[in-house]
């Protein structure tokens, strides 16, 4: 998709959001014996007051598996084989350009730059960078800023290769005149290999192993495409592991009522943004964020089994945000 980019400070977008809801069926269910319902968990986990950190966690043992600083990484390598996909830091409100020139020395600014976007909805195949083997070309990439509006620089990049094992590529700063060569190894025990122009350029280990988290609290770009022109917006929720997590939204039942059968014809699909955000909003006239419990969520997580959650409160017991409060089951 090609859309214009818009750096543009919206706080009022955040009470018109459109509930986007696609009921694609889940092709490869995966049968689920019955058995006894788990125990509801409350939990609260803490982003920090202007959000910087990703978390990662795992819904069957109740923990946090790890966490890192939202800014610790730019470019994200698909780790299968023949897996060749190439993502941008999406909670850094990163974007990136395509220039048809493979001149180091022809890109210098970001002068008429066409910025792009990853899809939200973590549809590969509807990536900024897009297919990159087809037309070999210098990107620019707005490396976005980090949790307090500082800039995170500009650079350019080319992707030269890739191997059942490796991606191999190079990158610059935005007014380099030389390419520093770099490669990315991929391990099929994760989803994503990562990848920081930070000191450099270096791997870096972010999400862990795909069978050891179901969702990730962070920030993400999100577009409003209700909108005309379309605004990209960064945002603050949940995005579910695409490695095995089909979900659904349930708004229409009490989360108490929610069980097993009474969500076996509900339609399942692959969308990493089916929680999201808009489980709050903020309401401009008391200054705070409401939350609203009466958003339900289902989902299968890694392992095949089914959960619900929901969402109670968006503040710690010291007022602070970023510290949501949810609660949990498997169904």
């Amino acid at each position: 998709m090609n859309f214009t980019y818009f750096k543009t400070n919206i706080w009022s977008i955040l009470s018109v959001v459109s509930v986007l809801f696609f009921a694609s069926c889940e092709k490869d269910e995966i049968p689920v014996e019955p058995h006894p319902p788990g125990n509801v968990v409350s939990q609260q986990v803490e982003m920090g007051y202007y959000y910087p950190d990703q978390i990662w966690f795992n819904i069957e043992t109740g923990t946090e598996v790890s966490r890192n600083h939202k800014t610790a990484w730019d470019l994200a390598f698909e780790c299968n084989d023949p897996g060749w996909r190439v993502t941008i830091n999406s909670a850094n409100n990163a974007y990136i350009a395509q220039t048809e020139e493979t001149d180091i020395n022809a890109v210098t600014d970001t002068t008429g730059m066409d910025w792009k976007w990853d899809e939200f909805s973590g549809n590969l195949d509807s990536t900024a960078i897009g297919d990159w083997r087809s037309n070999p070309q210098i990107y620019v990439l707005d490396r976005g800023k980090d949790e307090v509006g500082k800039h995170l620089g500009v650079s350019k990049l080319m992707v030269d290769s890739v191997t059942a094992d490796s991606f191999y590529f190079k990158f610059s700063d935005i007014q380099g005149t030389s390419w520093v060569n770099a490669s990315i190894s991929k391990d099929s025990n994760y989803v994503f290999s990562y990848f920081s122009l930070n000191s450099g350029g270096q791997q870096v280990t972010i999400a862990p192993p795909k069978t050891e988290w179901d969702i990730v609290f962070t920030q993400y770009t999100f577009a409003f495409y209700d909108m005309d022109p379309v605004v990209p917006y960064l945002v603050t929720g949940v995005l579910l592991n695409p490695y095995h997590a089909y979900s659904t939204k349930c708004y229409d039942q009490n989360f108490a009522d929610i069980t097993l059968n009474s969500t076996s014809n509900y339609s399942y699909n692959q969308r990493i943004d089916n929680i999201g955000y808009d489980w709050k909003y903020y309401d401009f006239d008391q200054g705070y964020y409401i939350t609203l419990p009466e958003k339900n969520y289902i989902f299968r997580s890694h392992n095949g089994k089914k959960y619900k959650i929901h969402f109670l409160d968006w503040y710690n017991d010291q007022g602070q945000k970023g510290s949501p409060t949810f609660e949990f089951s498997e169904l």
